[in-house]
């Protein structure tokens, strides 16, 4: 074996006796050396306790590698050789064990595992033969697998309803147990690392194990089936089995940890909700009507009589199952006619489980309402109990604690995802990176084994002596995982090579090039001398004089890889050139860069260069690190430039001349200045050449076949002839026709509408469809298939198979046609209609011209990748709560079956089997769970409520986030603008274009005609256009004359001619002349544009830099090009500071043209009429801009708009309101229309119409004339009419402009519109696929025969619709059904928000054939259809809006660019510190009272143990709070009253210890008044019992409130970092939520004014009552509230059209749809989203606020401190306690003592009077803090206020110091050299006075150079002794 063979296999060393010794042996020599360490530190510190410490600067521990992990697979770089040692053990590979017993051992797979070497259980050593064969079998990759099908085949086991035969069971445990004792045996159990029980994974299966055997083994336990439940959890072992799941668990349970601290803040909210409801609420659900006795019994009755009366159920009105809730407050619901509200009587209602009796009822209802599940329920229960103003406790649990929390929940979800995914993604990075490092590697290395030339490289073989030689080949991994090679290269043969093909010539012929030496001085015009099919090629240029250039032989053996970095060519001269010394910088054209640029001509800069100088060196770099000595320099292939000239057609070169200018500007640049120096070129090379070229263009093979030519292999024939199609020219002929028609743009916009058209035709399908219609439709299918199936196949003619399939939107079409014309062939079958839905697909191939469909489709199929794992999870967690609750519950729900009590057979929502327990499972998932559990806790009892609470919270807030945020991460910004280089032309598009162009054509020519015609009328000198100088068309505009500019994207840029080009470059004068393109038009193919710069003497300089790769130079020529010129202009526009100046008067009355033209007009301008009318306009101005004038217009629009509110159903019963409603009515529209009048006069119409918002005004002021006249023509009744004044409800939208916060969140949500618009689309277009396979599905399916009651008669009674129509019974239709597409978008509208859709289900899943009466769950497999339409339609599509607004929400952000674009990182939050800092001064503390006793209580009081003491007693009073409930016995009520009596002393003395000690400040602090008035009620309530029973607001109700004062203790509490975190996110988005609120607010209004006028009739029928209705404007809002989160608006849909009749048309029903479903959309899918946008937004703007900088919440720290130590907030403190002062803070600003050298480095400013600057220490503290060291000063502006003058600074204070030291010692030493040593003694005595207490002989002076990009610190360490000659 060669040398580098033993070089491989270094890595891998058998793992031996020895090995185990030699391990032993580091492991004692490192004890010794502890040992001694352990002595000298002993004896070291005896004698260095009078010495200040030096800072140790010890090395940081060692990590394991984290490539070398176990359980990772083997990095690249080891992989080769590591064949030999599968299965065996090995030493182990990461350094971080050489002293540690452990060993190696390699899967098949690649895997490492690591064991220990220790003995296992004691006895089998790693040598012994039974451990080795255990080692074995545990790294066999069939291990695992069998591991894996027996978890599986056990699940399916579990499934089932009965439970396996008992042997089954023991098959299973046996296969286990054998897994579990060979890890065992191969492991050991526990004690040392690596063993068997330290992986947490085998914890569980263990526990596992154990269970089994326990129930096996001790029957008399009783049958374990509840621990028998536990083995569900093996299903989890599949976790740790396939390797992408473990990101995923390990995502959840970051998050889970990370979840701590919302738990905390959800618990403590939720128990503040959960108290104030007990409060309120407590024993007001159980009020009934109960009939009136009187009527029964007669008025006089015995209270016993009363009381059995009252308490009878059947007394009590009852509507279906439920008895109502009535109360007698006002807006509460009443009873109807001979009915009596009474409180207290019978059960709560839902079977007792809905209460606020007690605390944990409260908290179940408060847990409820934040996860918005059946919430309507129990808000119009307490509605209806306890009248409507109650609405406002619902408003606060639904906006505080189910949007904010719930939110958060997802927010941090997706952050730690986003954390895990990017980890991955960096390791994957990693990984590819080595693994093509590697690749390329052995590439060379094979190359070098196979050159002939390589002796040169033989012969300078690694020698260990030579210094230079020390970088051996080295084939570890280094720091960035890569291996790299530096071999050193002597002398290789030279030979030239082809000069870079940079432009393309058309006109050049081969004679052109003449091959000659370069004459010196002068520089010639390169040009290209390859071919352009050489292009593609990575050759290395000529024209690099830089270049080593293989031998002839090495040309043809080369590997040119086509995996070049980035996956593009690359030029293996530039890559190797750059680390020559003697070598010429690289010339910009043969840079990877240009290669770029010929690949794609619109990226003019090329971003990707991984050759970029400013980037690190390149992989590719590192590997060619040839050392280049004394080889000459390479021939330039010169071009014979006379020659070239004559062409005038051609193009010449920017650097045409080297002017000595230019070489002056850059002496080393050589594309201007091409060296002179070159040899001559030998021919053989040139031979070599030419026969690549020919080659190269004859036929593009392999480099590699250059030189033997094989015959044409067998499979190679076959594959031309059937895959390729390669046969006659006739037939590539007709290929070529063919192609040509198929492939044009007009046939692609054919095929487009023929999808649209045939999906029009596939949603006419409905129920009971006339036979013309569905003859009709039936031949449209054919036709359809037919076209499509026509378009694939001359598609495959055109492309020939192998090429067509490699599309995959061809592999689509073929698909669905093979499916459409098999299902035309089977048409006879029955059972295939299904087939029919496979047509659907085809309404995706529109995605290929939809770019958001795609964009949908690409993140769906992008999230489904990744979904892949997490859907797996999710799988895994429903399986095991199904499972579980299957085991757990399934004989409980037997009882439906038996007891009588219960009874009601079993309900649908069962854990009977295994389907009813995954549904379930699933609906709880959707966020379902309450009902469920009513069901399960009715015969299972309270177990119930844990089981469902946890799958509540693992499966619905953490699982589901996480598929939200996997969304919302692939939903990001790279999604939506993915670059379209890589997408094919939209061919749609074209052919639009084409119709566009022809239209612009047609404009054009009339134009042209029309101008011609009024030339002819004005004649002017024609000037003759030279050749040169004609111009090219700029997008049908004029062109440019020369030296204009061109505008693009806020760039200017001229256009300069050159003697043959046109180049554009940038200029500044002329820019008025400019001519303004639109965005995104490009100028020319071939002109490049620079961007504007500073001076135009830099556009030479610049040019290079800034084109990144081709110049203008050596474009071709734009009297050659016939095209367009089009202005690209790249990059985001600048933005320009501008000064705003308010316009003081009216624009002009008539525009200028017309006054240009008619001149009469400019006379009465300027008549005397004229002048007064201009006034006039002037004084109107005046009046419009006052600001009273707005504020009288708002005034007014309010008034209106509550005008309208009064409008309700009760308004014929009130005569004079109504009369002045009508006459404020015509007030109110004089007043608009005279607004408006007066702003026509000001503003003129052209300002007037103009702006959107004067439109709304406008469109609302009409439509009140039109309702004006037709008052006045008394039509005031008609329908039309009627509708136009609803309309007057968009009164309030004029509000919005007129208010600054509102008008901010409706321009953010007009902006969003459009991508809003398309996402609606697109979920119409998903859902319309799901709704015609409903048709197809259930069509006519759910009609039903109902008796008189409307209850369902059983299949025995009636099984056809005959049967039930000749029996009187009734055959009706279910409201909601899928008879017809309309009807199934409202069905799956309801299914996708969860409301309704367990009706829809149970109608689905009883449907037969049509016409035959539903059977109960006789179609139960139906349920899976509804599985996926959530799945797709619902989780997907409506997580989509959030996606967009989020998304939207970003770039908005990006667009308001400010200050900050321009800085670092690091200055960035330096100034984000700073800006916190301004807002913050030193407070003036409170004096302390001069009375001793109350300077006491002063100091107890302002304490923090006195508040944390106060604070502990609130929670205390919390908890007692807390025991009370509804129904207490005697006994506990009088304790809790006697504890409250003790709460209230105490709060009360807390109140006047306070009083005394603060005295009047009492009173500036918030929190102090509210406590205040705490007490002060609190005493009254004790007092006046009686009283208050009576009052609203009771005051134990504030003692609830109190608990917010936790707020105040938090911040003292160390470890509460996190929820501080999350209350200030909290914070700083309320401004933004209450905007938001406010936006919801007004669609609630104009939308309860519409519902008002619309259903004020509706009847008081399923969701409406009573107390929810549309009768009166409150009502209407507080029903909107509700279904503002969708809950109930099924109910509502349904009360609406209850008067509809089944398959009759009613326009009811269209307007009730219409009104409810764009609410939901605008509220509930747009809105409230909006709010979900807003808080993500600022929980990880908080996140990352307390991560990287500092929070307000420190600076107030801070400032607290402060106070103590400068109580009258001076701002300033004393220098000597400036030590003290540091480190009295508190983290993150503390400096810990002994602090003296860091204040010192610190260099903090030093006042006047040794006095220290508040803000200086903070800024010094903050910078130090940030590691900022060098950002400049930001300017204060408190500086710029308060006079201070700064004398020193500690820095400079210490240099003193140091000085005055030496000079003492110098002198000191002068004076002994001078009196000798006799006066030593007073000497000794002076020198003590004068050296500064405190200040040590050795000086350690640190200086941290700390970087933004370096996050290691290098400490430079500088001893300053007193007689060292060093200055610090």
């Amino acid at each position: 074996m060669d040398e580098e063979g033993v070089e491989e296999y270094r890595n891998f060393r058998p793992f031996t006796r020895d090995s185990l010794f030699n391990i032993e042996r580091r492991i004692a020599e490192e004890q010794a050396a502890k040992e001694a360490h352990k002595l000298k530190e002993a004896g070291d510190s005896d004698d260095s306790e009078d010495e200040i410490e030096e800072p140790s600067h010890h090395e940081p521990d060692p990590k394991p590698n984290s490539k070398l992990e176990a359980g990772r697979k083997l990095p690249p770089s080891l992989e080769e050789g590591s064949g030999r040692f599968v299965g065996r053990p090995i030493e182990d590979l990461d350094e971080y064990y050489h002293n540690q017993k452990t060993f190696c051992v390699i899967g098949r797979d690649k895997t490492i595992y690591r064991f220990n070497a220790t003995n296992a259980l004691f006895v089998l050593s790693p040598f012994n033969p039974i451990r080795r064969v255990a080692l074995y079998i545990l790294v066999h990759p069939l291990f695992s697998v069998v591991v894996m099908l027996t978890i599986i085949v056990n699940c399916v086991f579990m499934t089932m309803t009965e439970g396996p035969e008992e042997y089954v069971e023991q098959i299973f445990t046996g296969i286990y147990t054998f897994e579990a004792s060979t890890k065992i045996l191969a492991r050991g159990i526990i004690l040392t690392p690596f063993t068997y029980l330290r992986d947490p994974w085998n914890w569980l299966d263990f526990f596992v194990i154990s269970i089994a055997y326990l129930t096996m083994w001790i029957k008399s336990l009783g049958n374990l089936s509840a621990l028998r439940t536990f083995r569900v959890l093996r299903a989890l072992k599949t976790v740790a089995v396939i390797p992408g799941l473990k990101t995923i668990v390990g995502a959840l349970l970051e998050a889970v940890r990370r979840l701590r601290d919302v738990m905390i803040l959800t618990v403590f909210v939720l128990s503040i909700f959960a108290l104030v409801g007990m409060q309120l609420y407590s024993g007001g659900l159980r009020q009934k009507c109960v009939q009136n006795w009187t009527i029964e019994l007669g008025p006089n009755i015995s209270d016993i009589e009363w009381l059995s009366f009252v308490n009878d159920s059947n007394n009590w009105w009852k509507v279906g199952d439920d008895y109502i809730v009535c109360g007698n407050g006002s807006g509460a619901g009443g009873c109807k006619e001979n009915y009596t509200c009474l409180p207290d009587l019978g059960d709560n209602p839902n079977f007792g489980y809905t209460s606020f009796d007690n605390f944990g009822w409260a908290l179940l209802c408060a847990f409820r309402l934040m996860t918005q599940d059946y919430w309507e329920s129990l808000y119009k229960l307490v509605l209806r109990a306890e009248g409507s103003a109650h609405a406002m406790y619902f408003v606060l649990v639904i906006l505080l604690g189910s949007f904010y929390l719930v939110n958060l929940i997802l927010a941090i979800v997706a952050m730690s995802y986003d954390e895990q995914q990017k980890q991955d993604a960096a390791d994957a990075a990693d990984e590819a990176a080595e693994r093509m490092e590697e690749e390329e590697r052995r590439e060379i290395l094979s190359q070098m084994t196979k050159s002939p030339s390589d002796a040169s490289f033989k012969s300078d073989q690694y020698n260990p002596d030579k210094a230079e030689d020390k970088e051996r080949v080295s084939l570890t991994s280094d720091q960035s995982g890569g291996s790299h090679l530096h071999p050193n290269s002597k002398k290789r043969g030279s030979v030239s090579l082809p000069g870079s093909p940079f432009a393309y010539r058309r006109s050049s012929r081969g004679s052109q090039f003449s091959w000659k030496k370069k004459p010196s001085g002068r520089a010639t015009d390169r040009q290209p001398l390859v071919y352009q099919t050489l292009e593609s090629l990575p050759l290395p240029f000529a024209d690099d004089s830089a270049a080593v250039t293989p031998s002839s032989e090495d040309l043809c053996n080369f590997p040119f890889h086509k995996n070049a970095p980035n996956g593009r060519r690359y030029s293996f001269a530039s890559q190797t050139r750059r680390h020559w010394p003697d070598a010429r910088p690289p010339s910009r054209r043969s840079s990877f860069a240009s290669n770029v640029s010929r690949n794609s001509r619109t990226s003019r800069y090329s971003v990707h260069s991984p050759l970029d100088p400013l980037k690190k060196e390149s992989k590719m770099d590192t590997l060619f690190n040839f050392t280049r000595k004394g080889s000459q320099r390479v021939p330039d292939v010169v071009v014979d430039k006379p020659r070239l000239d004559r062409d005038n057609d051609s193009v010449s070169s920017l650097g045409s001349e080297c002017v000595g200018e230019k070489q002056k500007m850059s002496p080393t640049n050589t594309f201007l200045c091409p060296s002179p120096t070159a040899a001559n070129v030998d021919i053989k090379d040139v031979m070599v050449l030419k026969d690549l070229i020919d080659h190269a263009s004859g036929h593009r093979r392999s480099f590699m076949s250059v030189v033997s030519v094989q015959p044409e292999a067998v499979r190679d024939k076959l594959m031309n002839y059937l895959c390729l199609w390669n046969c006659s020219p006739n037939f590539k002929k007709l290929q070529y026709f063919v192609s040509l028609f198929i492939m044009d743009a007009f046939v692609d916009l054919f095929i487009t509408l023929c999808i649209v058209v045939n999906t029009g035709f596939m949603a006419l399908d409905h129920w009971d469809m006339n036979e013309d219609l569905k003859s009709v439709s039936e031949f449209a299918n054919t036709l359809f298939t037919g076209i499509f199936a026509a378009e694939a196949f001359l598609k495959i003619l055109a492309l020939s198979p192998i090429n067509y399939f490699k599309d995959n939107w061809n592999v689509f079409d073929s698909f669905i046609v093979f499916l459409s014309l098999m299902e035309l062939m089977l048409e006879e079958l029955p059972g295939l209609s299904v087939l029919r839905a496979f047509r659907l697909l085809r309404v995706f191939k529109l995605a290929k011209s939809w770019p958001t469909l795609n964009m949908l489709i690409a993140i769906v199929g992008r999230t489904m990748g990744a979904l892949g794992n997490l859907t797996i999870v999710l799988g895994i967690v429903v399986f095991i709560f199904a499972v579980m609750g299957q085991q757990l519950f399934r004989d409980s729900y037997q009882r439906y079956i038996n007891d009588s009590d219960i009874g009601g057979g079993m309900p649908r929502w069962n854990f009977d089997d295994f389907l009813h327990s995954f549904m379930i499972i699933f609906r709880v998932l959707c966020g379902e769970w309450i009902e469920s559990m009513w069901g399960c806790m009715r015969v299972a009892g309270y177990p119930c409520v844990p089981f469902f609470l946890l799958t509540m919270v693992i499966g619905n807030l953490v699982v589901l986030n996480l598929f939200l945020a996997l969304l919302l991460s692939s939903f990001g910004a790279e999604s939506l603008q993915r670059s379209e280089a890589d997408d094919e032309p939209n061919k749609l598009a074209e052919a639009v274009d084409r119709f566009k162009r022809f239209g612009a054509w047609v404009k054009v020519k009339i134009i042209v005609c029309l101008k011609v015609k009024l030339r002819r009328k004005t004649k002017r000198p024609v000037i003759a256009l030279s050749p040169s100088s004609s111009r090219p068309e700029l997008n049908g505009k004029e062109a440019l004359a020369d030296g204009q500019t061109v505008v693009g994207n806020g760039k200017a840029y001229e256009l300069h001619q050159t003697q043959d080009t046109e180049s554009l470059s940038p200029n500044k004068t002329d820019a008025e002349k400019g001519l303004d393109l639109p965005d995104g038009e490009k100028v020319g193919e071939t002109t490049a544009l620079l961007p504007r710069r500073c001076s135009e003497g830099s556009v030479n300089k610049d040019s290079k830099s800034m084109l990144g790769s081709e110049a203008s130079s050596s474009s071709s020529s734009l009297s050659e090009s016939e095209k367009d010129i089009k202005v690209e202009a790249d990059g985001e526009p600048e933005i320009n500071e501008v000064d705003i100046v308010y316009v003081k008067e009216p624009d002009d009355c008539l525009c200028k043209v017309c006054t240009r033209k008619f001149k009469c007009l400019a006379t009465i301008e300027e008549s005397k009429t004229g002048q007064i009318w201009w006034k006039f306009r002037c004084f109107m101005f005046r009046v419009t801009e006052h600001k009273y004038f707005e504020t009288f217009i708002i005034t007014m629009i309010l008034a209106s708009s509550s005008a309208l509110a009064l409008e309700d159903e009760y308004l014929g019963e009130r005569p004079i309101l109504k009369a002045i409603l009508m006459y404020l009515d015509k007030c109110f529209t004089a007043i608009f229309i005279l607004e408006m009048l007066v702003k026509w006069v000001a503003f003129g119409f052209k300002t007037y119409f103009t702006d959107a918002w004067c439109w709304l005004d406008f469109i609302i002021v009409s439509l009140s004339i039109v309702l004006l006249a037709a008052e006045s023509f008394n039509l005031g009744d008609l329908g039309s009419i009627k509708a136009l004044r609803t309309l007057r409800a968009l009164r309030p939208l004029r509000a919005v402009s007129r208010w600054e916060g509102m008008r901010v969140v409706v321009n953010a949500l007009i902006k969003a519109i459009p991508s809003i618009f398309n996402v609606l689309l697109v979920c119409l277009v998903f859902w319309l696929i799901f709704g015609i396979m409903g048709v197809q599905l259930f069509a006519g399916r759910f009609h039903k025969c109902v008796d008189a009651d409307g209850t369902r008669l059983n299949i025995s009674v009636v099984d056809h619709r005959n049967q039930c129509e000749t029996q009187n019974y009734t055959w009706t239709n279910s409201k909601i059904n899928f008879d017809n597409v309309m009807n199934a978008y409202l069905a799956l509208f309801q299914i996708a928000t969860y409301k309704g859709w367990t009706d829809i289900m149970n109608d689905a899943i009883d449907s037969r054939q049509p016409n035959y009466q539903p059977l109960y769950e006789d179609n139960r497999y139906m349920y899976m259809y509804f599985v996926l339409f959530i799945i797709f339609g619902s989780f997907f599509t409506l997580n989509l809006f959030i996606g967009v607004i989020i998304d939207n929400f970003n770039q908005q952000k990006k667009k308001g660019g400010s200050l900050e674009m321009f800085m670092t990182d690091d200055q960035k939050k330096y100034y984000m510190a700073m800006k916190r800092m301004q807002s913050k001064s030193p407070q003036k503390s409170i004096p302390k009272p001069k009375l001793w006793i109350a300077g006491i209580i002063f100091d107890v009081t302002t304490n923090q143990m006195f508040d944390i003491g106060i604070m502990v007693v609130i929670l205390l009073n919390m908890i007692t709070m807390m025991i009370e409930h509804e129904g207490m016995t005697h006994e506990i009520d009088e304790a809790l009253k006697y504890i409250n009596i003790v709460f209230i002393a105490i709060f009360t003395l807390e109140c006047v210890l306070k009083i005394i000690g603060l005295r009047q400040f009492y009173f500036k602090i918030p929190w102090n008044v509210f406590d205040f008035v705490v007490v002060i009620l609190s005493i009254l309530a004790l007092s006046l019992a009686g009283f208050f029973e009576n009052f609203f607001v009771s005051p134990t109700l504030l003692r609830v409130i109190r608990v917010f004062r936790v707020g105040r203790v938090l911040r003292l509490v160390k470890s509460a970092k996190g929820i501080r975190t999350l209350l200030f996110s909290l914070a700083v988005s309320l401004p933004a939520l209450f905007n938001i609120g406010l936006l919801l607010a007004l669609v609630m209004f104009i939308y309860a004014i519409m519902g008002m006028n619309f259903f004020m009739k509706a009847e008081e029928e399923y969701g409406l009552d009573d107390a929810f209705n549309f009768k009166t404007f409150f009502r209407s809002f507080i029903l909107l509230f509700q279904m503002c989160t969708s809950a109930g608006w099924d109910g509502v849909l349904n009360g609406l059209i209850a008067k509809c009749k089944p398959n009759e048309p009613c326009t009811q029903y269209t307007i009730a749809t219409m009104y409810l479903v764009t609410y939901l959309v605008i509220s509930f899918l747009v809105v409230v989203n909006m709010y979900i946008a807003v808080i993500l937004e600022n929980f990880s703007q908080a996140t990352e606020d307390v991560q990287q900088g500092l929070t307000p919440d420190d600076f107030d720290m801070y400032y607290e401190k402060w106070e103590k130590y400068d109580p009258d907030a001076t701002q300033y403190i004393q220098l000597d306690m400036l030590s003290d002062f540091v480190d009295f803070l508190e983290e993150p600003l503390q400096l810990q003592k002994p602090n003296h050298f860091m204040l010192v480095k610190l260099d903090i400013p030093i006042c006047d009077g040794d006095m220290c600057f508040c803000r200086d220490i903070l800024d010094a503290l903050t910078k130090n803090f940030l590691g900022t060291t060098e950002t400049p000063d930001m300017p204060t502006q408190q500086e710029a206020e308060t006079e201070y003058v700064v004398v020193s600074s500690t820095l400079k204070r210490q240099k003193e110091h140091y000085a005055a030291k030496i000079i003492q010692k110098a002198y000191r030493t002068f004076r002994r050299k001078k009196h000798g040593s006799e006066d030593d003694d007073e000497e000794n005595d002076i020198d003590e006075d004068c050296v500064d207490n405190g200040d040590a002989e050795t000086v350690v002076v640190e200086t941290t150079s700390s970087h933004a990009s370096d996050t290691t610190e290098q400490q430079k360490t500088v001893e300053l002794h007193a007689d060292s000659d060093i200055v610090a």
